[in-house]
């Protein structure tokens, strides 16, 4: 991870938790494309808008989201769950990423020892422009 995606993971993982979990509407449902056991998903979503994340784990973890864009990287974002089985994802805009659909990617994960992120489960996902 570079220095820039660093800086912009910690923003966003700031932001959400200065903010806090936002409800919105969820979209249709859709097979689940995880690797492992668990049932982690995430709704397709638009561009500006919200779509959420189900946790596939028991507890204490996290979803981390990246959209590309013409295989450029235009948006991360680590919410938690919560107290709660969804978190919502905030799909744009961002400096990187002002109009048009994305191709996503989505992990469940927590953080061994505090700093190494550690996956649980994943998914891909579309954010339509």
């Amino acid at each position: 991870m570079t220095k820039g995606t660093k800086r912009l993971a910690q923003a966003a993982l700031l932001a959400t938790l200065a903010i806090g979990v936002i409800g919105a509407p969820a979209f249709a449902g859709k097979p689940v494309r995880d690797s492992g056991t668990s049932s982690f998903r995430v709704d397709d979503g638009s561009f500006a808008s919200t779509t959420t994340a189900y946790r596939g784990s028991s507890s204490g973890t996290w979803v981390r989201a990246r959209c590309y864009q013409g295989g450029s990287l235009v948006y991360e974002q680590y919410v938690s769950y919560g107290g709660s089985s969804t978190a919502t994802l905030t799909l744009g805009p961002t400096p990187s990423w002002s109009l048009g659909g994305a191709t996503c990617s989505a992990e469940e994960g927590y953080w061994r020892s505090g700093t190494r992120w550690t996956v649980v489960g994943r998914d891909s996902f579309t954010a339509a422009g």
